[in-house]
Protein backbone atom coordinates (compact mmCIF):
# COMPACT_ATOMS: atom_id res chain seq x y z
CA UNK A 1 0.00 0.00 0.00
CA UNK A 2 3.09 2.29 0.85
CA UNK A 3 3.73 1.96 -3.29
CA UNK A 4 0.22 2.55 -4.41
CA UNK A 5 0.02 6.12 -2.04
CA UNK A 6 3.57 7.20 -3.78
CA UNK A 7 2.37 6.18 -7.31
CA UNK A 8 -0.62 7.69 -6.49
CA UNK A 9 -0.30 10.65 -4.23
CA UNK A 10 1.53 13.09 -6.61
CA UNK A 11 -0.84 12.20 -9.68
CA UNK A 12 -3.52 13.39 -7.12
CA UNK A 13 -1.56 16.65 -6.73
CA UNK A 14 -0.84 17.21 -10.35
CA UNK A 15 -4.60 16.87 -10.79
CA UNK A 16 -6.02 19.36 -8.21
CA UNK A 17 -3.38 21.72 -7.78
CA UNK A 18 -4.92 23.54 -10.70
CA UNK A 19 -8.59 23.49 -9.35
CA UNK A 20 -8.30 26.38 -7.20
CA UNK A 21 -8.06 28.54 -10.14
CA UNK A 22 -9.93 26.73 -12.37
CA UNK A 23 -13.47 27.63 -13.80
CA UNK A 24 -16.33 25.17 -14.05
CA UNK A 25 -18.00 24.07 -17.04
CA UNK A 26 -20.13 21.28 -16.62
CA UNK A 27 -20.80 18.50 -14.30
CA UNK A 28 -23.43 15.75 -13.17
CA UNK A 29 -24.15 13.56 -10.12
CA UNK A 30 -26.81 10.93 -9.37
CA UNK A 31 -27.52 7.94 -7.54
CA UNK A 32 -28.46 4.30 -8.42
CA UNK A 33 -29.77 1.59 -7.97
CA UNK A 34 -28.19 -1.71 -10.61
CA UNK A 35 -28.65 -5.46 -10.86
CA UNK A 36 -25.62 -7.75 -12.45
CA UNK A 37 -27.25 -10.76 -13.90
CA UNK A 38 -24.19 -13.43 -14.92
CA UNK A 39 -24.70 -15.03 -17.95
CA UNK A 40 -25.19 -19.03 -17.05
CA UNK A 41 -22.18 -20.41 -18.66
CA UNK A 42 -20.10 -17.61 -16.55
CA UNK A 43 -21.73 -18.25 -13.23
CA UNK A 44 -21.26 -22.48 -13.72
CA UNK A 45 -17.48 -21.91 -15.18
CA UNK A 46 -16.12 -19.36 -12.47
CA UNK A 47 -13.95 -21.37 -9.40
CA UNK A 48 -14.46 -20.66 -6.22
CA UNK A 49 -11.31 -18.07 -5.99
CA UNK A 50 -13.97 -15.87 -7.92
CA UNK A 51 -16.81 -17.49 -8.20
CA UNK A 52 -19.87 -15.43 -9.69
CA UNK A 53 -22.94 -14.57 -8.24
CA UNK A 54 -26.09 -12.03 -9.81
CA UNK A 55 -25.81 -9.16 -6.94
CA UNK A 56 -27.50 -5.78 -6.60
CA UNK A 57 -25.30 -2.83 -6.06
CA UNK A 58 -25.72 0.99 -5.03
CA UNK A 59 -23.86 3.60 -6.81
CA UNK A 60 -22.92 7.44 -6.08
CA UNK A 61 -21.80 8.68 -9.43
CA UNK A 62 -20.31 12.18 -10.49
CA UNK A 63 -18.24 14.27 -13.09
CA UNK A 64 -17.16 17.84 -14.00
CA UNK A 65 -15.07 19.56 -16.28
CA UNK A 66 -12.71 22.55 -15.96
CA UNK A 67 -10.97 24.69 -18.01
CA UNK A 68 -8.03 22.56 -16.70
CA UNK A 69 -9.46 19.53 -17.60
CA UNK A 70 -11.75 16.68 -16.00
CA UNK A 71 -12.94 14.33 -13.39
CA UNK A 72 -14.79 11.34 -13.01
CA UNK A 73 -15.49 8.51 -10.54
CA UNK A 74 -18.01 6.44 -8.50
CA UNK A 75 -18.66 4.08 -5.39
CA UNK A 76 -19.89 1.27 -5.20
CA UNK A 77 -21.76 -0.88 -2.54
CA UNK A 78 -22.48 -4.82 -3.64
CA UNK A 79 -24.78 -7.06 -1.72
CA UNK A 80 -25.80 -4.41 0.96
CA UNK A 81 -27.66 -6.52 2.60
CA UNK A 82 -25.54 -9.61 2.23
CA UNK A 83 -23.91 -9.97 5.65
CA UNK A 84 -23.41 -13.42 5.43
CA UNK A 85 -22.08 -15.02 2.93
CA UNK A 86 -21.71 -19.14 1.95
CA UNK A 87 -20.09 -18.20 -1.22
CA UNK A 88 -16.94 -16.30 -2.42
CA UNK A 89 -19.38 -14.15 -4.92
CA UNK A 90 -21.85 -13.21 -1.84
CA UNK A 91 -20.20 -11.18 0.39
CA UNK A 92 -20.73 -7.39 0.88
CA UNK A 93 -17.77 -5.46 -1.66
CA UNK A 94 -16.92 -1.63 -1.93
CA UNK A 95 -15.91 -0.75 -5.16
CA UNK A 96 -14.71 3.01 -6.13
CA UNK A 97 -13.12 4.65 -9.48
CA UNK A 98 -11.56 7.87 -10.14
CA UNK A 99 -10.53 9.06 -13.70
CA UNK A 100 -9.26 12.75 -14.31
CA UNK A 101 -7.74 14.31 -17.12
CA UNK A 102 -5.39 17.32 -17.65
CA UNK A 103 -5.70 18.98 -20.92
CA UNK A 104 -2.15 19.62 -22.51
CA UNK A 105 -3.54 23.24 -23.73
CA UNK A 106 -6.10 23.08 -26.96
CA UNK A 107 -3.89 20.17 -28.33
CA UNK A 108 -6.74 17.55 -27.73
CA UNK A 109 -4.15 15.44 -25.25
CA UNK A 110 -3.97 14.75 -21.74
CA UNK A 111 -2.09 13.43 -18.98
CA UNK A 112 -4.67 10.82 -17.82
CA UNK A 113 -4.32 9.57 -14.48
CA UNK A 114 -7.11 6.48 -13.21
CA UNK A 115 -7.34 4.37 -9.93
CA UNK A 116 -10.15 1.80 -8.91
CA UNK A 117 -9.66 -0.57 -6.51
CA UNK A 118 -12.04 -3.09 -4.81
CA UNK A 119 -12.74 -4.35 -1.64
CA UNK A 120 -14.18 -7.49 0.58
CA UNK A 121 -15.84 -6.60 3.85
CA UNK A 122 -15.05 -5.89 6.29
CA UNK A 123 -12.56 -3.71 4.90
CA UNK A 124 -10.17 -5.89 3.05
CA UNK A 125 -10.32 -8.39 5.06
CA UNK A 126 -11.01 -11.24 2.25
CA UNK A 127 -9.81 -9.54 -0.47
CA UNK A 128 -8.59 -6.24 -2.18
CA UNK A 129 -7.62 -5.10 -5.69
CA UNK A 130 -6.15 -1.70 -6.36
CA UNK A 131 -4.77 -0.36 -9.87
CA UNK A 132 -3.27 2.87 -10.47
CA UNK A 133 -2.80 4.07 -14.17
CA UNK A 134 -0.63 6.82 -15.44
CA UNK A 135 -0.36 8.13 -18.98
CA UNK A 136 -1.44 10.12 -21.55
CA UNK A 137 -4.97 10.30 -23.40
CA UNK A 138 -7.08 12.19 -26.24
CA UNK A 139 -10.36 13.52 -26.65
CA UNK A 140 -12.34 13.47 -29.56
CA UNK A 141 -15.84 15.19 -30.04
CA UNK A 142 -17.77 15.41 -33.37
CA UNK A 143 -21.66 16.66 -32.63
CA UNK A 144 -23.13 14.36 -30.18
CA UNK A 145 -20.39 11.87 -30.54
CA UNK A 146 -17.29 11.50 -27.57
CA UNK A 147 -14.47 9.13 -27.38
CA UNK A 148 -11.60 9.65 -25.10
CA UNK A 149 -8.54 6.60 -26.03
CA UNK A 150 -5.82 6.64 -23.50
CA UNK A 151 -2.43 4.92 -23.11
CA UNK A 152 -1.19 4.01 -19.09
CA UNK A 153 1.68 1.97 -17.28
CA UNK A 154 0.05 0.48 -14.65
CA UNK A 155 0.45 -0.36 -10.94
CA UNK A 156 -1.11 -2.58 -9.06
CA UNK A 157 -1.85 -3.64 -5.20
CA UNK A 158 -3.65 -6.89 -4.79
CA UNK A 159 -4.20 -9.70 -2.48
CA UNK A 160 -2.06 -12.09 -4.44
CA UNK A 161 -0.09 -9.39 -6.08
CA UNK A 162 1.87 -6.23 -5.47
CA UNK A 163 3.75 -4.27 -8.26
CA UNK A 164 4.25 -3.28 -11.62
CA UNK A 165 1.75 -4.70 -13.89
CA UNK A 166 1.85 -4.04 -17.48
CA UNK A 167 0.00 -1.25 -19.23
CA UNK A 168 -3.31 -0.48 -20.00
CA UNK A 169 -4.97 0.69 -23.66
CA UNK A 170 -8.68 2.12 -23.20
CA UNK A 171 -11.01 4.17 -23.80
CA UNK A 172 -14.83 5.95 -23.05
CA UNK A 173 -16.89 6.58 -25.45
CA UNK A 174 -20.54 8.05 -26.27
CA UNK A 175 -23.88 9.33 -28.61
CA UNK A 176 -26.55 11.06 -27.52
CA UNK A 177 -29.36 10.87 -29.56
CA UNK A 178 -33.34 11.93 -29.84
CA UNK A 179 -36.05 9.24 -31.11
CA UNK A 180 -39.76 9.03 -30.81
CA UNK A 181 -39.57 12.69 -28.67
CA UNK A 182 -37.37 10.71 -26.47
CA UNK A 183 -33.72 11.44 -25.53
CA UNK A 184 -31.07 8.30 -25.70
CA UNK A 185 -27.68 7.51 -25.00
CA UNK A 186 -25.34 4.84 -26.32
CA UNK A 187 -22.29 4.27 -24.09
CA UNK A 188 -18.95 2.34 -24.09
CA UNK A 189 -15.77 1.76 -22.05
CA UNK A 190 -13.21 -1.20 -22.73
CA UNK A 191 -9.68 -1.65 -20.96
CA UNK A 192 -7.17 -3.69 -23.20
CA UNK A 193 -4.60 -5.15 -20.52
CA UNK A 194 -1.28 -6.34 -21.95
CA UNK A 195 2.32 -7.19 -20.70
CA UNK A 196 1.02 -8.40 -17.25
CA UNK A 197 4.26 -9.07 -14.74
CA UNK A 198 4.09 -13.05 -14.59
CA UNK A 199 3.20 -13.79 -11.10
CA UNK A 200 0.27 -11.83 -11.73
CA UNK A 201 -0.84 -13.26 -15.11
CA UNK A 202 -0.10 -16.91 -13.34
CA UNK A 203 -3.42 -16.51 -11.27
CA UNK A 204 -5.89 -13.83 -13.36
CA UNK A 205 -5.97 -15.38 -16.50
CA UNK A 206 -2.30 -14.72 -18.43
CA UNK A 207 -0.59 -12.09 -19.46
CA UNK A 208 -3.16 -9.90 -21.77
CA UNK A 209 -7.12 -9.46 -20.82
CA UNK A 210 -10.00 -6.92 -21.61
CA UNK A 211 -12.87 -5.65 -19.64
CA UNK A 212 -15.97 -3.51 -20.28
CA UNK A 213 -19.30 -2.47 -20.80
CA UNK A 214 -21.69 -1.30 -23.38
CA UNK A 215 -24.80 0.47 -21.92
CA UNK A 216 -27.82 1.64 -23.54
CA UNK A 217 -29.90 4.61 -21.66
CA UNK A 218 -33.03 6.28 -21.65
CA UNK A 219 -33.90 9.36 -19.91
CA UNK A 220 -37.93 10.03 -19.82
CA UNK A 221 -37.24 13.12 -17.68
CA UNK A 222 -34.63 15.25 -16.39
CA UNK A 223 -34.56 13.48 -13.02
CA UNK A 224 -34.54 9.98 -14.10
CA UNK A 225 -32.31 7.24 -16.44
CA UNK A 226 -33.50 3.49 -17.01
CA UNK A 227 -30.35 1.78 -18.77
CA UNK A 228 -29.70 -1.93 -19.98
CA UNK A 229 -25.34 -2.62 -20.09
CA UNK A 230 -23.43 -6.07 -21.51
CA UNK A 231 -21.15 -6.27 -19.57
CA UNK A 232 -17.86 -7.95 -20.30
CA UNK A 233 -14.26 -9.78 -18.94
CA UNK A 234 -11.96 -12.00 -20.95
CA UNK A 235 -9.16 -13.43 -19.06
CA UNK A 236 -9.77 -11.01 -15.94
CA UNK A 237 -11.52 -10.97 -13.12
CA UNK A 238 -9.58 -14.23 -11.98
CA UNK A 239 -10.53 -16.55 -14.68
CA UNK A 240 -9.65 -16.88 -18.26
CA UNK A 241 -12.23 -17.81 -20.18
CA UNK A 242 -15.28 -14.79 -21.36
CA UNK A 243 -17.30 -13.73 -18.29
CA UNK A 244 -20.43 -11.90 -19.39
CA UNK A 245 -24.24 -10.71 -17.92
CA UNK A 246 -26.47 -7.85 -18.60
CA UNK A 247 -26.63 -5.47 -15.97
CA UNK A 248 -30.10 -3.42 -15.19
CA UNK A 249 -30.00 -0.17 -14.27
CA UNK A 250 -32.35 3.02 -12.93
CA UNK A 251 -30.44 6.39 -11.75
CA UNK A 252 -31.59 9.66 -9.90
CA UNK A 253 -29.69 12.90 -11.45
CA UNK A 254 -29.93 15.66 -9.05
Amino acid sequence: MKKLIKYTLPLALTFLAPAAQAEYLWGFFDTGLHYLDWTQNTTHRTGMKSHKDDFFYLELEGGAGFTWGETYGFFDLENPLNKEHDQPGDEQRYTFKSTNRFYLGHSGFNLYGHLYGTYSAPLGVHFHDVMALYGIGYNIKAGNFWYKPFIAKRYTDQTYYTGDNGYVFGWAAGYDFTAWGENFSLTNWTEYEFDRADQYAAGNGGKEGVNGGAGFWWKPNPSLTVGLQYRYADNKLGESFLQDGIIYSIKYNF
